[in-house]
């Protein structure tokens, strides 16, 4: 979430529903008789801003997702989660267009299930943040000892924590909110860095002309399922679905853009996922970045090392974007409790966020290995957000929706959160 609005404080919006139709909607949209947004987005520039949306840090593990979950399930299922995820986006889109009121997830729980769904929804949101910050700061930390490997880990983790920290500090994070864009371009590097190295190299491990033994069915069920977690992860971003479809010029053409999307975010996690895991089959590391600096010649070393700069620079500072809605909610929370605290005050600013980034710290102390809390993300918050949420709406504003499909769908998302969290945690010890 990127509105800086409270997701917790709710005490002043207290609204009993039994049902969706007893509560007066605001205006429709009606394709028919659209009137186009002056300052909207384009399609394309809709598209992008999607493409860039879903393209994160997650890919990275693809390679090895494929080496647990097996060759086959593998790209099985990321063709089944991509369609589902665009479907429960596109009844993001279908509830809005139904009222457009529903600009926000935290609005869509409290309007459709009160206020224990708004808290509920909005505490889900809070610690998917809190997730995405242990992952970026254990992310900068493998980078760091990778460039530097005499460095020890902790103290990559300690200077992550240090760059990451200071930028909380900043009040306008306008300046800082241009470099996320550097994450799609990063991502973009990573995978032509990865198929010129798989060319550039002759022989193996890292060659695409001697491709590695791979497994084509899953090694077991926990890891199958936490790659399942992991998938979903990357085609998550719900929570700012609403902002996208209220953003079009034409609204009618949100589909378009989901279906665009999706289908090539899909393609790029499909070719990234075989190409790393045909390079180094069951060598296969937990980050790809890992594999490729450990095979780099002469002709790569160069770009190899900028790439790692870029996803040691992106992390950084989606830190600080990514404190920025915690942090406000938790002052929203501390203002409504204890008025005689200045909330709005230098030193208080600074110290929440410092304390919530020591938390993250912490927290990548106790779980130290990426994919794990990939997993953890991906299975018992994205599923839950992207997929289970957006259904359960539908559901609400709907009777006349295909119950029996619907419910189908919620048993398999149920699955994958609960089995996939387990899996996630049990890696811990592996």
């Amino acid at each position: 979430m990127t509105e800086q609005q409270p997701l917790l404080n709710n005490e002043n919006l207290k609204i009993e529903i039994q049902n969706y139709e007893s509560v007066a909607c605001s205006t429709t949209y009606d394709d028919n008789n659209e009137i186009e947004e002056e300052n909207g987005c384009t399609t394309f520039q809709a598209s992008f801003n999607t493409i860039n949306l879903l393209a994160g840090i997650g890919i990275m593990t693809f390679p090895y997702c494929f080496k647990i979950a097996g060759l086959i399930p593998s790209i099985f299922f990321l063709i089944v989660l991509g369609s589902l995820s665009k479907y429960t986006a596109k009844i993001i889109g279908e509830c809005i267009k139904k009222d457009n009121s529903l600009n926000s997830y935290s609005i869509m729980g409290l309007k459709l299930f009160g206020t224990a769904g708004c808290s509920l929804i909005s505490i889900f949101f809070i610690f998917e943040l809190f997730c995405s910050m242990i992952a970026n700061l254990l992310l900068v930390r493998d980078t760091l000892n990778l460039l530097y490997p005499k460095i020890s880990p902790f103290i990559c983790l300690l200077i992550a924590y240090s760059c990451s920290v200071s930028l909380t500090w900043i009040k306008k994070l306008v300046t800082l909110s241009w470099i996320s864009l550097i994450g799609l371009l990063s991502t973009a590097s990573l995978f032509i860095v990865l198929i010129f190295n798989g060319f550039a190299t002759p022989m193996a491990p890292g060659s695409l002309y001697d491709i590695q033994l791979i497994n084509l069915w899953p090694q077991n069920l926990l890891g199958f399922f936490t790659a399942l977690g992991i998938f979903e992860m990357g085609f998550a971003g719900h929570s700012v679905f609403p902002s996208i479809y209220l953003s079009l010029t034409k609204k009618k053409k949100f589909n378009s853009v989901l279906n665009f999307s999706y289908t090539w975010i899909a393609i790029l996690y499909i070719l990234f996922g075989l190409c790393g895991a045909l390079m180094y089959g069951n060598d296969t590391l937990p980050q790809i970045i890992q594999n490729l600096h450990s095979t780099f010649n002469s002709k790569t070393q160069f770009i190899g090392t900028v790439v790692s700069w870029i996803i040691i620079i992106v992390p950084i500072t989606k830190f600080a974007l990514l404190m920025d809605p915690v942090a406000f909610s938790v002052t929203q929370y501390v203002s409504s409790k204890y008025s005689t605290i200045d909330t709005d005050s230098r030193p208080f600013f600074i110290s929440l966020r410092t304390f919530i980034a020591t938390l993250v710290l912490l927290a990548s102390i106790i779980i130290p290995k990426f994919h794990s809390i990939l997993g953890v993300m991906g299975s018992a918050l994205c599923t839950v957000t992207a997929l289970i949420f957006p259904i359960l709406c539908y559901l609400k504003m709907n009777n006349n929706a295909n119950r029996p499909i619907h419910y189908l769908l919620l048993i398999f998302c149920f699955s994958i959160s609960i089995f996939g969290t387990i899996g996630a945690i049990y890696s811990l010890n592996e």
